[in-house]
């Protein structure tokens, strides 16, 4: 029986990879291939999750960003310098919902500086 690889040690390996330059694409099919393999697959969320993590410990940060417009070059670099990492590489959304602002998540930090949060805090203080 083959033993269960820890979810932790997935990450390293993969964030491992990718720092020394491996293509993201393969090394992320070699990780699906292992957990369609193990039959791990709903632990898919888990383990990206996971390998954001490790990346970002290694100074790589995946940030996602969610807006109501896209961003121009100018505001993606003001988002890479709050992060504040070497490596920052930006996943952004654009949903109109926010109204305005920006909603940023790191891992281990969230912002939530969007028109949207400010409103419905208004909306509490209110009642």
């Amino acid at each position: 029986m083959q033993r269960k690889i820890p979810r932790r040690k997935i990450a390293e390996y993969a964030a491992s990879r990718i720092t020394a330059g491996d293509s993201v694409a393969s090394v992320l099919d070699e990780v699906a291939a292992y957990l369609l393999e193990s039959g791990r697959v709903r632990e898919q969320t888990l383990v990206v999750r996971s390998i954001e993590d490790a990346l970002a410990r290694a100074g790589d940060v995946v940030a996602n960003v969610t807006t109501a417009h896209p961003l121009d070059a100018e505001q993606r670099a003001e988002v890479k310098k709050l992060i504040g990492a070497p490596n920052v590489h930006l996943r952004e959304v654009v949903n109109p919902d926010v109204l305005g602002g920006v909603r940023l998540e790191t891992p281990g930090a969230k912002l939530d500086a969007t028109l949207q949060r400010k409103i419905l805090a208004l909306r509490r203080a209110k009642q």
